[in-house]
């Protein structure tokens, strides 16, 4: 147990630089955690839960839960949401609150621009007992705890059938010895609905995520919508030396990291329900990944006419 965790703790270290931040595959149904505009986009009062265990298998694996609900306000010219995480990898556990605020502009008939803002609260917990090391000084025997302030800002553009989005995230920075600062993220969203047949859709996109001291993190996804009913897919994750200074690491070269098969089901009007598969495609080869999603729209008596399943 003591050698687990502390192969943990070192691969932490060695990989916080390129992905501090939860890792999630259905956000392409729910992108409010990746860019605070996006909040209300749906029109509806919609809540999402959400639980991932990654590399399966392993003691102390980051897990990791969220909850959130968004809706529309002022007329439907503003989004307002509320955003709950917990992320847990082997002594550490990260909890977050975000307040979102999304301001909506109809800028054609049927584009619409969202500019968001989510400030929010984190709260670092490391306990030092989970290590079963003692008389290290660099490691707490008990447990500490810090809280600081966050903020994420984001714009996100959508017609009935293409969206593009641009965020950031982890913007506040802090100099604390005691505490491994995030490095800031950033974020770019793209796809786009085709009609291929009245009972089939295609849908490809795009995430690229990026912090400018590490690998450039790219998820290419595809998929296909049944009878609008069923949502069925693929995302597949890799990374490259897009923004590097080391003359050694400039080429575009890619190194595969993982794939997922993603579904949603559309059980009624309401209620939605979605899983993931993730499989790794580096040396974490031989440990999976599983998602699990449950969504549900809130709807007014007056409500008669949304689109049915929501395209993004």
């Amino acid at each position: 147990m003591k050698i687990l965790y502390t192969l943990l703790a070192l691969l932490l270290t060695l990989t916080a630089s390129a992905q501090q931040n939860p890792q999630y595959s259905q956000y392409i149904f729910n992108s409010m955690s990746l860019n605070p505009a996006y909040t209300g986009s749906k029109n509806v009062l919609n809540l999402n839960l959400f639980h991932r265990s990654q590399w399966t298998g392993i003691e102390g694996a980051p897990t990791t839960q969220a909850a959130s609900i968004d809706g529309i306000a002022a007329g439907n010219r503003m989004g307002l949401g509320l955003e709950l995480n917990r992320d847990e990898i082997g002594a550490q556990t990260t909890l977050s609150a975000y307040a979102n605020v999304a301001v909506k502009l109809q800028v054609s008939a049927s584009g619409v621009l969202s500019l968001g803002v989510a400030p929010g609260l984190v709260q670092y917990t490391l306990d030092g007992s989970k290590f079963g090391i003692i008389n290290d000084p660099s490691i707490p025997s008990g447990t500490e705890t810090s809280i600081k302030p966050e903020i994420k800002l984001g714009a996100y553009y959508h017609t009935d059938r293409f969206y593009a989005g641009l965020s950031a995230s982890d913007l506040l920075q802090f100099k604390d010895d005691a505490q491994l600062e995030p490095e800031r993220h950033y974020y770019f969203t793209a796809g786009y609905v085709f009609d291929m047949s009245p009972f089939l859709k295609l849908k490809p996109s795009v995430l690229v995520k990026e912090t400018f001291n590490s690998p450039t993190s790219i998820d290419m996804n595809a998929f296909v919508l049944l009878g609008d009913r069923l949502w069925l897919g693929s995302s597949y994750r890799t990374s490259v030396h897009m923004f590097n200074d080391n003359p050694e690491e400039t080429q575009m070269q890619a190194k595969r990291t993982a794939v997922a098969l993603i579904a949603e089901l559309q059980v009624s009007k309401s209620l939605r329900l979605g899983y993931s598969y993730d499989k790794m495609l580096n040396d974490l080869s031989g440990l999976n990944t599983h998602e699990v999603s449950v969504g549900y729209y809130f709807f007014r008596k007056k409500e008669t006419k949304m689109l049915t399943p929501q395209y993004f």
